[in-house]
């Protein structure tokens, strides 16, 4: 590697991130994380896992925040209060351990709203995944064996949510371009061939040789 960075992953249920996250991360011999940052966060503070699992990609009290938006970043420190296991605290312990580990080693995250997280962090690759609904729909039925309706309902919830988690936490919106350096369409890709695409721009601003 010619220097250190973290390369985050936003991305449209069934585009296929997570898998070209887990091939580049075996590619570049880099570590990625995805949902084993639940387990990190929880074994840092001693909150259940599973409230984390449970508050997956879940928006906290929206009047709440509205009112308290000015006074209270959401890239605060987490509280160990009587919050401790709101949405809003789990969202803040999860953007902790992401900013230290974008300031420790050269990784890969997936999802999380890192994009936002590490604003403030050089040498970040910011990479949304997207692809057309059939592709995606053919992906979730291999992937997980699913019959072609709970795939198209899986898909839209699962898309519906994130969009609804990503503009509580950062104000932006989801899946725009001009929050990201990279967007790719897998719809007429291979895994192969999309990691193959990042690499080529990792190339391009010499990250990797």
């Amino acid at each position: 590697m010619s220097k250190k960075f973290t390369i985050t992953f936003g991305r449209e249920c069934g585009a296929g991130a997570t898998n070209i996250a887990q091939f580049l991360s075996k590619d570049l011999q880099i570590p990625h994380y995805n949902k084993d940052i639940f387990r990190m966060v929880s074994d840092k503070s001693g909150v259940l896992e599973e409230f984390f699992h449970v508050n997956n990609e879940r928006t906290g009290n929206n009047l709440l925040y509205k009112i308290i938006r000015e006074l209270k970043p959401k890239d605060q420190k987490p509280s160990l209060g009587k919050d401790i296991v709101s949405p809003d605290n789990l969202f803040r312990f999860q953007s902790e351990l992401i900013r230290e580990l974008a300031d420790n080693e050269t990784c890969i995250i997936v999802g999380r709203c890192a994009d936002y997280v590490l604003k403030d962090h050089e040498n970040i690759v910011r990479v949304f995944v997207c692809g057309d609904s059939e592709s995606k729909i053919r992906r979730m039925m291999s992937t997980f064996s699913l019959e072609r309706d709970i795939a198209v309902d899986r898909i839209r919830d699962t898309d519906k949510q994130r969009s609804k988690y990503y503009s509580y936490y950062t104000g932006k919106a989801w899946g725009a371009a001009a929050n990201y350096d990279l967007c790719l369409n897998t719809g007429d890709m291979t895994i192969e061939e999309a990691a193959a695409q990042i690499k080529f721009y990792l190339k391009q601003k010499s990250y990797i040789d």
